[in-house]
């Protein structure tokens, strides 16, 4: 899977990246969920993917939920954090540690951001993108 070069991104060209999210459930009888993970990510790390996996494994054995998709949203560069790495060097490397991913996915949009975005924001970004503008998963 290639990835994108996040350099070349701007909030005007901004879309939604939804080809790893499933749209149909496999079980009628689940709640879809999106688990979505906003950090830094200076560097991403294996234990950060691994969430995923563990979340998803959580949600498939113990809960009525049905995992159709993740998504690492790295902070924009507004955040200072020392020695954080600009914001699209962050976003590449999240992208290229999922690149063998069918399920997680990097949503660049906060990354985009001049201003800080408080997380409350970018999981309304995530709700309004999936169920408003996608339509939901069915």
């Amino acid at each position: 899977m290639s990835t994108t070069d996040a350099s070349q991104m701007s909030l005007d060209t901004y879309t939604f990246p939804h080809s790893r999210l499933r749209r149909r459930l496999t079980s009628p009888d689940r709640t879809p969920l999106v688990l979505i993970a906003c950090g830094s990510f200076s560097p991403i790390t294996f234990l950060h993917l691994r969430m995923f996996e563990m979340a998803a494994d959580y949600a498939r054995f113990n809960t009525q939920f049905e995992v159709v998709g993740a998504y690492l949203s790295c902070v924009g560069d507004a955040y200072k954090k020392t020695g954080l790495v600009k914001a699209e060097h962050r976003v590449n490397m999240c992208s290229l540690a999922v690149q063998g991913s069918s399920w997680i996915g990097v949503d660049p949009w906060e990354a985009l951001h001049e201003e800080y975005l408080e997380t409350a924001k970018v999981l309304d970004h995530f709700n309004r993108e999936i169920n408003e503008n996608l339509g939901g998963v069915r």
